[in-house]
Protein backbone atom coordinates (compact mmCIF):
# COMPACT_ATOMS: atom_id res chain seq x y z
CA UNK A 1 0.00 0.00 0.00
CA UNK A 2 2.66 2.51 0.50
CA UNK A 3 3.26 2.15 -3.49
CA UNK A 4 0.03 3.53 -3.96
CA UNK A 5 0.81 6.35 -1.88
CA UNK A 6 3.64 7.21 -3.03
CA UNK A 7 2.76 7.54 -6.24
CA UNK A 8 -1.35 8.46 -5.58
CA UNK A 9 -3.70 7.42 -7.23
CA UNK A 10 -3.38 7.06 -11.23
CA UNK A 11 -7.10 7.85 -13.26
CA UNK A 12 -8.09 4.95 -15.53
CA UNK A 13 -6.81 5.73 -19.20
CA UNK A 14 -10.07 5.11 -21.74
CA UNK A 15 -7.52 6.32 -24.86
CA UNK A 16 -5.91 2.64 -25.31
CA UNK A 17 -9.51 1.13 -24.54
CA UNK A 18 -11.29 3.18 -27.29
CA UNK A 19 -8.49 2.60 -29.84
CA UNK A 20 -8.48 -1.07 -29.17
CA UNK A 21 -12.42 -0.71 -29.93
CA UNK A 22 -11.62 1.42 -33.50
CA UNK A 23 -9.29 -1.18 -34.29
CA UNK A 24 -11.70 -4.21 -33.51
CA UNK A 25 -14.44 -2.31 -35.22
CA UNK A 26 -12.56 -1.95 -38.38
CA UNK A 27 -11.13 -5.11 -38.76
CA UNK A 28 -14.66 -6.93 -38.10
CA UNK A 29 -15.98 -4.30 -40.55
CA UNK A 30 -13.20 -4.93 -43.00
CA UNK A 31 -13.92 -8.80 -43.01
CA UNK A 32 -17.73 -8.21 -42.93
CA UNK A 33 -17.46 -6.17 -46.35
CA UNK A 34 -15.22 -8.71 -48.19
CA UNK A 35 -17.82 -11.71 -47.43
CA UNK A 36 -20.67 -9.27 -48.58
CA UNK A 37 -18.42 -8.13 -51.66
CA UNK A 38 -17.14 -11.92 -52.34
CA UNK A 39 -21.00 -13.06 -52.27
CA UNK A 40 -22.05 -10.32 -54.48
CA UNK A 41 -19.35 -11.02 -57.09
CA UNK A 42 -20.82 -14.49 -57.35
CA UNK A 43 -24.60 -13.40 -57.50
CA UNK A 44 -23.53 -11.01 -60.52
CA UNK A 45 -21.59 -14.23 -61.98
CA UNK A 46 -24.38 -16.18 -61.74
CA UNK A 47 -26.58 -13.07 -63.23
CA UNK A 48 -24.53 -12.79 -65.81
CA UNK A 49 -24.08 -16.69 -66.81
CA UNK A 50 -27.69 -16.69 -67.11
CA UNK A 51 -28.25 -13.73 -69.24
CA UNK A 52 -25.44 -14.61 -71.72
CA UNK A 53 -27.74 -18.65 -71.86
CA UNK A 54 -30.66 -16.58 -72.54
CA UNK A 55 -29.59 -14.17 -75.04
CA UNK A 56 -27.50 -17.50 -76.83
CA UNK A 57 -31.49 -18.60 -76.76
CA UNK A 58 -32.79 -15.42 -78.67
CA UNK A 59 -29.95 -15.96 -80.96
CA UNK A 60 -31.14 -19.44 -81.90
CA UNK A 61 -34.86 -18.82 -81.86
CA UNK A 62 -34.09 -15.60 -84.13
CA UNK A 63 -32.27 -17.87 -86.31
CA UNK A 64 -34.73 -20.31 -86.69
CA UNK A 65 -37.44 -17.86 -87.44
CA UNK A 66 -35.63 -15.90 -89.98
CA UNK A 67 -34.89 -19.30 -91.72
CA UNK A 68 -39.10 -19.81 -91.27
CA UNK A 69 -39.55 -16.44 -92.92
CA UNK A 70 -37.07 -17.16 -95.85
CA UNK A 71 -39.32 -20.77 -96.29
CA UNK A 72 -42.54 -18.18 -96.43
CA UNK A 73 -41.41 -15.73 -98.74
CA UNK A 74 -39.71 -18.77 -100.93
CA UNK A 75 -41.36 -18.22 -104.57
CA UNK A 76 -42.85 -22.30 -104.52
CA UNK A 77 -44.04 -21.71 -101.10
CA UNK A 78 -45.94 -18.85 -102.37
CA UNK A 79 -47.08 -20.42 -105.53
CA UNK A 80 -48.42 -23.39 -103.98
CA UNK A 81 -50.17 -21.27 -101.76
CA UNK A 82 -52.06 -19.30 -103.90
CA UNK A 83 -52.95 -22.77 -106.29
CA UNK A 84 -54.26 -23.83 -102.60
CA UNK A 85 -56.40 -20.93 -102.31
CA UNK A 86 -57.55 -20.29 -105.32
CA UNK A 87 -57.06 -16.88 -106.32
CA UNK A 88 -57.08 -17.10 -109.53
CA UNK A 89 -53.69 -15.42 -110.69
CA UNK A 90 -51.53 -16.25 -113.55
CA UNK A 91 -48.81 -14.99 -115.09
CA UNK A 92 -48.82 -11.46 -116.96
CA UNK A 93 -48.79 -11.63 -120.88
CA UNK A 94 -45.53 -9.59 -121.74
CA UNK A 95 -47.72 -6.49 -122.94
CA UNK A 96 -48.27 -5.82 -119.19
CA UNK A 97 -45.36 -5.82 -117.81
CA UNK A 98 -43.81 -1.83 -117.78
CA UNK A 99 -40.26 -1.88 -118.24
CA UNK A 100 -38.32 1.10 -116.68
CA UNK A 101 -35.55 2.30 -117.81
CA UNK A 102 -32.81 3.00 -115.44
CA UNK A 103 -31.79 6.51 -114.64
CA UNK A 104 -28.62 7.85 -116.00
CA UNK A 105 -25.48 7.86 -113.09
CA UNK A 106 -22.76 10.56 -113.61
CA UNK A 107 -19.22 8.50 -115.14
CA UNK A 108 -21.72 6.02 -116.60
CA UNK A 109 -23.00 5.44 -120.54
CA UNK A 110 -26.77 6.10 -120.53
CA UNK A 111 -29.11 3.10 -120.13
CA UNK A 112 -30.70 1.65 -123.24
CA UNK A 113 -34.29 3.20 -123.95
CA UNK A 114 -37.27 0.72 -124.48
CA UNK A 115 -39.71 0.85 -126.81
CA UNK A 116 -43.47 2.00 -125.17
CA UNK A 117 -45.56 -0.40 -123.60
CA UNK A 118 -48.99 -0.63 -124.31
CA UNK A 119 -51.38 -1.53 -121.33
CA UNK A 120 -53.54 -4.47 -121.58
CA UNK A 121 -56.78 -4.26 -119.67
CA UNK A 122 -57.15 -7.46 -117.17
CA UNK A 123 -60.34 -9.17 -117.68
CA UNK A 124 -61.56 -10.96 -114.47
CA UNK A 125 -61.03 -14.84 -114.22
CA UNK A 126 -63.52 -16.33 -111.75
Amino acid sequence: MTANRKNGVKPIRFGPLFGLVLAFLFASGAGLGYVWHRNRNAELSRQVTQKRAELEACRLENQALDRQLEALRSHPYLARRAQELNLGLVMPQPEQILRLPALPVAGLPAAPSFAPVRFAARSEQR
